[in-house]
C-alpha cells in the first residue's frame, strides 16, 4: 500500500500573497501577480487579492506596463480586459484541447454565472450556521476557479488576467507594474509589481529528497519550495524499465496552524522487499500549471525486526571476585547473531556494556569479575540478529556477599551551645554500602563508652540520606568540664567498624559577648555605608548585620564578618527607601550579644537617565525614519525628538513614546538629536547627532 503523509490543500505561489490589509482607515487591496520567461517571451499572471476588486477588475480591465533593468521609467504595453459573453462561447465552442475547454468552462461559469449568485440578497433567517457554510462554498468556488486561472495561460488571457510578453529579450530584466482601471469606494488598490530576469535556469525547480529506509517501506521528505506545490511519485525496482506513478491524487507539503517555518513535503512508501533498490522521481506542478521533475533519488528497505527479548535469571555471586549472569532466549532464533551483557549501579541507570566481543548465538551464561564489590549491581541481556536490531531483557539485581567491614569513620566537627545542646558531625565514608553510624559518649576518655543513639537507613532502597548529624543533650552545671564522643560505622550486610577517634567537646561558658556600636552613616546614589566599632569579647568569632525597611518588623541578616571588620557597603537598596540598620557579636560557644542602637539611612535619585542607544535615520519613500534603542529602567519614558531649524541649530521638534518616529516634513539636508524625558522629572543627556541628506 503506498499512502502520502499529511494530505492537505495549499495553494500555489501566487495564492501565498493574496491576503486581506486592514490599516488605519481605509482597508488596501493588494494586486499579486508571478512571472516567468520561456521560449516565448515572459509570462504573467495577476490576481487582486479581494474578490470584490476582482470583479471589478474584470468590468473596467487593467493597464500592464513594463520597466527595463535600471530605470524607473513605465511604459504601457497594454490594456487588457476580460472577453465578453458572445466571445466566450466562441473560444470555448472552438477549443479541440478538452482539458483547456474544460478550464474555460469552469472559468465562464464563475465569471458569468457566480457573479449573478453573488447579487443575491443574504438570508438571515436561517442563522450563522448557515451563512459561515455559504461563505466556506464561496471561498472553495474562488479558490478552484484561481488555480484554473492560473494553470492556462488561455483562461487567464480571456479573463483579462494574463500576458504573454513576446518582446522581452533573453538577458534582460524586467519590472511590471499591472494597474486596475477603476477605483472602489471601500478599499485602497494597490498596483501589482512583478520582477522577473529573462533567462531560461534549467536548475531552477531541482531540490534535495531526504529517505529514510524501515522494515520493508521507505520514508521520503523534501523541503517545500514555494515554485512547486501538488506533488507526484514514480517508482521503479531495480531491472525494471518504466516507472510507475504511485500517487492520483497530489500531495501537498502542510504546516500546523500559525506555522511560519518552511513546510516539508513528505511520502511513505510501504509492501516493499526488503533489501531490494528501488528507484524514484519526484514531481510538482508549478505556479503555471506544469509537471515538473525536480529530484531523482534512489533507497533500500531495511529488516528492523529485533529478536524476541532474552529472559535473564537472578545473577549469583559465586565466588569472591565472580558474578555469574544467565538467561535464555525463545522464538525464532534463525537470524540471531549474538548476546551483550551490560551493568549498571541502578535499574534506570546507563548500562555499560562489560563483555569485550559479542558472545556466541549459543551462548547463555557469562562470569564478570568486573563488578562493584562495594556497591549495587544491576545486570542486562541483549540480543542482536544479522540485521543489527536489538532486543533486551529486564534488569536484574545481584546480592554481593561482603565480608568486609567499613574503614574507621571520622567526626569532623563537635560544638556545644549556650543550652548544652551538642552537635555532631560525621565525614561520609566512601563506602557505597554504609548503612549508618552509632554515637558513644563517656565522661572521661579512660571509662567505658555507652551507646545514645543509631541512626541507619531501612535497607539499600531507602532514598534517604545517611544520618552525618547526630545531637546530645548536657547539662552546663557539671564538674566535669568535657565531654568524650566516638562513633562506629555499618554496613547493609551488617559487618561494624573500629572505633573513631574520640571528639572532645569543652561545655561553654554562659555570658554572650559586649554588644558592637555603629558610630557613622554615609549615604550616596546608590550604596549606604555603615561604620562601626566591634564587640571587644575576646571569644567573639562573627559579627552579624542585620537591615529592614519596616521599623516595626523583624531583621533580616544581610552579612556576616569576623572581628577585624570596621565598615560595610549596602548596594542592594532602591532609591528614595528608608533602611535601618543594627548588629551584634556571636562568641564561640554561641552566645549573641545585644543589638546594637538601630541608624537609618536612604539614597537619592541624581535625575540623570541613561542615554538614548543605536540612534540611526535612514529614508523611506522621501520620508525620513528614526530609530533607536533604550533600555529597560522600569519607568515610563518619553523621547523628545530635536531638529535642525532654518539656522542649523537643534530645537525641538516632537516627541514619542515609541523608539521609532517618521518625519514627513522632510528637507535637503536634515539633522536629528534625541533626549530621554521619564515621567518622575529625569532626563538623560543629548544623543548623537545624526545628519542625512536628501538624494536629488
Amino acid at each position: 500500500m503506498k499512502k502520502s503523509i499529511k494530505i492537505f490543500i495549499i495553494l500555489p505561489i501566487i495564492l501565498l500573497t493574496i491576503n486581506s490589509y486592514a490599516q488605519d482607515n481605509i482597508a488596501k487591496c493588494k494586486i499579486a501577480g508571478v512571472a516567468r520567461f520561456t521560449n516565448i517571451g515572459v509570462e504573467l499572471r495577476w490576481f487582486p487579492s479581494n474578490k470584490t476588486i476582482l470583479r471589478l477588475g474584470f468590468e473596467r480591465g487593467f493597464t500592464l506596463e513594463r520597466s527595463d533593468f535600471g530605470t524607473n521609467k513605465f511604459e504601457t504595453i497594454r490594456t487588457i480586459k476580460a472577453l465578453p459573453k458572445d466571445k466566450w462561447d466562441l473560444l470555448i465552442g472552438t477549443e479541440t484541447n478538452l482539458e483547456t475547454k474544460s478550464n474555460l468552462e469552469l472559468a465562464a461559469d464563475f465569471l458569468f454565472v457566480e457573479a449573478i449568485k453573488e447579487q443575491k440578497s443574504i438570508n438571515l433567517d436561517e442563522g450563522i450556521a448557515e451563512l459561515n457554510e455559504q461563505k466556506g462554498k464561496e471561498d472553495m468556488v474562488y479558490a478552484v476557479f484561481v488555480l484554473t486561472a492560473i494553470k492556462d495561460s488561455k483562461v487567464a488571457e480571456a479573463l483579462g488576467l494574463g500576458y504573454a510578453d513576446k518582446t522581452a529579450t533573453d538577458g534582460n530584466t524586467y519590472t511590471y507594474r499591472i494597474k486596475l482601471n477603476g477605483k472602489s469606494a471601500i478599499y485602497e488598490i494597490e498596483d501589482g509589481l512583478i520582477s522577473v530576469k529573462a533567462s531560461l535556469n534549467p536548475d531552477k525547480y531541482k531540490n534535495e529528497v531526504f529517505v529514510y529506509p524501515g522494515n520493508k517501506q521507505l520514508s521520503f521528505v523534501w523541503s517545500a519550495k514555494p515554485e512547486l506545490s501538488g506533488y507526484f511519485v514514480e517508482r521503479k525496482a531495480a531491472g525494471e524499465n518504466a516507472f510507475l506513478q504511485l500517487n492520483t491524487v497530489p500531495i501537498y507539503a502542510s504546516t500546523g496552524g500559525g506555522f511560519e517555518g518552511i513546510a516539508n513535503g513528505a511520502y511513505l512508501d510501504d509492501s516493499l522487499q526488503n533489501y531490494t533498490t528501488y528507484y524514484y522521481r519526484f514531481f510538482g506542478l508549478s505556479a503555471f500549471g506544469e509537471k515538473i521533475m525536480f529530484a531523482e533519488t534512489k533507497g533500500m528497505p531495511r529488516d528492523l525486526i529485533p529478536p524476541s527479548n532474552p529472559i535473564i535469571y537472578q545473577p549469583k555471586h559465586t565466588k569472591t571476585k565472580e558474578v555469574l549472569v544467565n538467561w535464555d532466549l525463545y522464538g525464532d532464533i534463525s537470524d540471531l547473531r549474538g548476546f551483550i551483557v551490560a551493568r549498571s549501579d541502578r535499574d534506570t541507570g546507563n548500562f555499560t556494556i562489560i563483555n569485550k566481543t559479542i558472545l556466541s548465538s549459543k551462548a547463555r551464561s557469562y562470569s564478570d569479575s568486573t563488578f562493584n564489590a562495594e556497591g549495587i549491581n544491576y545486570y542486562m541481556v541483549y540480543a542482536m540478529d544479522t540485521a543489527g536490531n536489538i532486543s533486551y531483557s529486564y534488569p536484574s539485581y545481584v546480592v554481593i556477599i561482603d565480608s568486609t567491614p567499613p574503614t574507621q569513620p571520622q567526626i569532623v566537627n563537635a560544638i556545644i551551645d549556650s543550652f548544652g545542646i551538642v552537635t555532631l558531625t560525621i565525614k561520609q565514608g566512601k563506602e557505597k554500602d554504609i548503612k549508618g553510624y552509632k554515637l558513644f559518649k563517656a565522661n572521661s576518655p579512660e571509662h567505658e563508652f555507652s551507646v545514645i543513639e543509631e541512626g541507619y537507613l531501612n535497607d539499600k532502597w531507602d532514598t534517604n540520606a545517611v544520618k552525618l548529624l547526630f545531637y546530645d543533650t548536657v547539662t552546663l552545671q557539671s564538674l566535669t568540664p568535657k565531654i568524650y564522643y566516638r562513633i562506629k560505622a555499618l554496613d547493609f550486610n551488617y559487618n561494624q567498624s573500629v572505633f573513631s577517634e574520640i571528639a572532645v567537646v569543652k561545655r561553654p561558658d554562659t555570658i554572650p559577648p559586649v554588644t558592637p556600636v555603629i558610630n557613622n552613616v554615609l549615604v550616596s546614589e546608590k550604596q549606604i555605608e555603615i561604620h562601626f566599632v566591634p564587640s571587644e569579647s575576646v571569644d567573639v568569632k562573627e559579627h552579624l548585620v542585620y537591615r529592614k525597611i519596616d521599623f516595626a518588623a523583624d531583621w533580616e541578616i544581610i552579612l556576616k564578618f569576623d572581628s577585624t571588620q570596621y565598615s560595610m557597603i549596602d548596594t542592594n537598596v532602591t532609591t528614595g527607601v528608608m533602611y535601618y540598620y543594627t548588629l551584634r557579636a556571636k562568641d564561640e560557644s554561641n552566645l549573641f550579644s545585644g543589638y546594637a542602637s538601630p541608624v537609618s539611612g536612604k539614597t537619592y535619585d541624581s535625575g540623570i537617565r541613561p542615554l538614548v542607544q543605536n540612534f540611526s535615520v535612514s529614508i523611506v519613500n522621501k520620508k525620513a525614519v528614526l530609530k533607536w534603542d533604550y533600555p529597560d529602567i522600569g519607568k515610563d519614558v518619553l523621547f523628545v525628538i530635536y531638529k535642525w531649524n532654518g539656522n542649523g541649530q537643534l530645537t525641538q521638534y516632537a516627541n514619542t513614546a515609541d523608539k521609532t518616529f517618521t518625519d514627513n516634513n522632510t528637507k535637503k539636508e536634515n539633522s536629528y538629536s534625541i533626549k530621554a524625558h521619564t515621567t518622575d522629572g529625569g532626563k538623560s543627556k543629548m544623543s548623537e547627532e545624526v545628519y542625512i541628506k536628501m538624494e536629488e
